[in-house]
């Protein structure tokens, strides 16, 4: 047996105490790269076919098995550029539009809107991720299969729509159920509603119905002139505050166009002493998803809070970019919401959104 000398027993100690140094110094240098997530190929989605909304799923999406990506903290580039843009010249249907009937309820037939006692308590229910679900009046609803998607897609919201003008209120078919369902799985329901303010107190009620049943919040979708909305400042004064009235402390969610120069006209500033919250629909066809909000953003969020609608649908039949959004382009909209001092966002709609648009909303981690 050889008997160590004192000269190489300290040798040894020195080596052993360099090499513990190195591997401290390699496990706090970080220096492992994070990927970014929008770098993760996803294959494109098939176009639809047909603009009209296929019916509600009737079974949950299935969460893939693959590890969360992880999103890093600094911004997420711009999406590469998308085939199809620009798009050609839209040939709708032909022939002259037909000019709207007058409205059901003349101007100065309208009461007096109603005074404005308090608004939300809290903007908890927007904030975070949602996704939007579109039944009409027939559609089965799968409730159980729409809150499995809304879990696979770790969102807080589930916004719905329960009624319109023209189809009446029809919630009454679904949120009994989809209320306590959602709620089991601590997530909040939004019902939506699709007012043409032809008739503003009667567009009003079926807002009173969907709060009745239990709603977490509320959010009329008022579309311009174009769509058939009678839109004046005065019938959305009469039609909101009695919204507001029936909401109590729950969140008012105005659905509003973006803001665009050809819409300088439209009433942002009526909803302000009403609503707690725009959800301007930014839908970005060949437009860079991540410009588009920061622009709606510093809008909109001059005068309230803002949470935007992202594109998950095929805006070819309506003149748009052909083909549903990439998963890159889904990251790059969520991310500079977020950034941009968005509270929340959302996808419409889960009917039409590919896969790729739902595991990226579902990888997107909102802080």
């Amino acid at each position: 047996m050889h008997i160590l000398t004192r000269r190489e027993r300290l040798l040894g100690v020195a080596a052993a105490v360099l090499a513990l140094g190195a591997t401290t110094a390699v496990a706090m240098s970080g220096s492992e790269p994070v990927a970014q997530v929008a770098a993760v190929p996803t294959p494109e989605p098939v176009p639809s076919a047909s603009p009209t909304p296929s019916p509600m799923p009737t079974r949950a999406v299935t969460p893939t098995a693959a590890p969360r990506p992880r999103v890093v903290d600094r911004p997420l580039p711009p999406a590469p550029p998308r085939t199809g843009c620009p798009v050609p010249p839209y040939r709708g249907p032909g022939g002259t539009p037909k000019p709207r009937p007058a409205p059901a309820v003349a101007e100065r037939a309208l009461p007096a809107p109603l005074p404005v006692r308090s608004k939300a308590a809290s903007l908890a229910v927007v904030k975070g991720k949602g996704l939007w679900a579109t039944p009409w009046p027939k559609t089965e609803v799968d409730v159980e299969a729409l809150v499995a998607q809304a879990r696979a897609a770790k969102v807080r919201s589930i916004w719905i729509r329960s009624g319109g003008s023209r189809q009446g209120y029809y919630g009454d078919r679904f949120l009994p159920a989809l209320v306590p369902e959602a709620h089991r799985a601590g997530i909040k329901v939004i019902a939506w509603d699709f007012p043409f303010l032809s008739d503003p107190v009667a567009d009003a009620a079926r807002a009173k119905r969907a709060l009745d049943a239990g709603v977490d919040a509320f959010s009329p979708d008022v579309e311009t002139a174009a769509e058939g909305t009678y839109v004046t400042v005065r019938r959305l004064r009469v039609y909101l505050s009695l919204v507001r009235s029936y909401a109590g402390q729950r969140p008012v969610v105005a659905t509003v166009p973006r803001p665009t120069p050809a819409r300088k006209s439209f009433p942002y500033k009526a909803f302000v002493p009403y609503a707690d919250v725009f959800a301007p629909m930014v839908y970005w066809s060949c437009k860079e998803p991540g410009a588009l909000a920061q622009q709606t953003l510093r809008s909109l969020g001059k005068l309230l809070p803002v949470a935007p609608v992202g594109q998950a649908y095929d805006m070819g039949p309506e003149g748009g970019r052909r083909g549903l959004p990439s998963r890159a382009e889904t990251l790059r909209f969520l991310d500079a919401a977020r950034r941009g001092g968005a509270i929340g966002a959302s996808l419409w709609t889960v009917e039409q959104a590919a896969p790729a648009q739902l595991r990226a909303l579902a990888d997107y981690r909102w802080r």
